[in-house]
């Protein structure tokens, strides 16, 4: 929490606020020690460490000597989960968890961000470097908004942006099944098209490669444009663990007249030259149809369902690539997030941590998560002073320039505005210096 001190006015009643993790007497890899201030275990802790070191570990801190650990444990067995102890007054600091938005989101998604901060660190060379902590840092910073006229509470956070991060994959995934399934409503006959790739033993580049182009040029042939005058596709890769094979594919919702199967399968067939599979059928589940589709929209794989080789080449083949479109008659919908351009409808109400933290003692903040949970309106008072909320990240995050904005520029900002901040607080104080 970004503690700051009342100067002007009277001292609030004291808040006690989870204090930083002490030094664990065992070396964790970057990744483990990640996830154990995240969700307050680790998963496979036994086979990492022998069982004193382990209950050492999850005691309060000692003058053990150093353990090195060079490796992660492959197999993914959990161990059992060490529940946090929740009372402020706690003395042992390790039985503490994170409270930050991040960490509430990151909780039910642990496995695909440490696959992801695997990835981010190959590329990077280390795990401080420039995707690496975009992604540690997306969603630190969070606020609590309240609407002025309906009073119903939304969360306003910072985002990293990247493709294999889960918590903007799912983000990602809620606008476009959301603006599909607007679309699919205002077609009398949507259909749903799948084209696939005979399997063979290419690499897994040239395979997206060759999907793509031959794609386009159905796209573009004659009778396809007649008969179809537009729609969305997304583009999925599977990998076939008994044949050691990839199965790269792309799924299409599309508008217009009926198309023949085995008109489709010959078009795909000359285009291709090998390949036969194709499937069109009518569309009756909108709903369903959407999310089904959709789950492909910022994330065309899997890659905790490989291991860290395979999910590399993913991670190459797909990078620089759309992963999902629209075309013709669907071009308007909207496939990514936009700026939402009502910051003057909306009023600052807490910052998140302070509100996960409180929640577990104060009657008036569980109440207001309450009401956040269940998407009530909310008419009770400010639960922050001015000064408890991090003004300047909100004020970066409101900016119509956020959007746009790289991590190092948006610390470069808060840092500036912070600077400002105290600058201007200690001279009304009356302090010199």
């Amino acid at each position: 929490m970004h503690n700051q001190t009342q100067v002007l006015a009277d001292p609030p009643a004291p808040v006690h606020f989870p204090k930083p993790q002490t030094k664990h007497p065992v070396n964790l890899h970057p990744i483990d020690q990640h996830i154990l201030e995240l969700s307050g275990s680790l998963p496979g802790l036994e086979l990492l460490v022998n069982p004193e070191i382990l209950r050492r570990l999850r005691g309060a801190p000692s003058s053990v000597h150093t353990i090195e650990t060079s490796s992660r444990n492959p197999t993914g067995a959990v161990a059992p989960a060490n529940r946090g102890n929740l009372d402020p007054d706690a003395s042992d600091e390790n039985q503490r968890q994170d409270f930050t938005y991040r960490a509430y989101l990151l909780k039910p998604r642990l496995e695909s961000y440490k696959r992801a901060l695997e990835l981010y660190a190959a590329v990077d060379g280390s795990f401080g470097g420039k995707f690496s902590s975009r992604l540690q840092a997306c969603r630190k910073y969070a606020f609590f908004m309240r609407n002025k006229a309906t009073k119903r509470l939304r969360v306003q956070s910072s985002r990293c942006k990247l493709r294999w991060c889960p918590i903007c994959r799912d983000v990602s995934r809620m606008i476009v099944t959301t603006a599909t399934e607007a679309w699919l409503k205002l077609q009398k006959y949507p259909k749903m098209i799948t084209l696939t790739l005979k399997h063979n033993d290419d690499p897994l580049q040239l395979q997206v490669s060759r999907i793509y182009k031959c794609f386009q040029k159905l796209k573009s042939r004659v009778y396809f444009k007649r008969l179809i005058t537009g729609g969305v596709w997304f583009f999925q890769l599977k990998f076939n663990h008994t044949t050691e094979q990839w199965h790269p594919h792309i799924h299409c919702l599309v508008a217009g007249q009926f198309l023949p199967h085995a008109k489709l399968r010959t078009l795909w067939f000359n285009i291709t030259g090998d390949s036969t599979i194709v499937d069109i059928r009518p569309v009756k589940d909108l709903e369903g149809c959407s999310n089904e589709v959709a789950r492909y929209a910022t994330s065309p794989a899997d890659i905790t369902a490989v291991n860290f080789e395979r999910a590399q080449e993913i991670f190459n083949a797909t990078k620089h690539r759309r992963i999902c479109g629209s075309w013709r008659s669907a071009k308007s919908i909207t496939m990514k997030p936009t700026y939402q351009d009502d910051g003057d409808q909306w009023e600052r109400i807490a910052d998140f941590y302070y509100v996960n933290v409180k929640k577990q003692f104060d009657s008036q903040v569980q109440d207001f998560w309450k009401c956040f949970k269940q998407d009530k309106p909310y008419e009770g008072p400010y639960l922050q002073s001015e000064l408890d909320i991090w003004r300047e990240e909100y004020d970066v995050l409101m900016s119509p320039a956020a959007e746009n904005m790289s991590y190092s520029q948006f610390q470069h900002k808060i840092r500036d505005g912070r600077k400002q901040s105290w600058k201007k607080h200690f001279e009304q104080s009356g302090w010199e210096g």
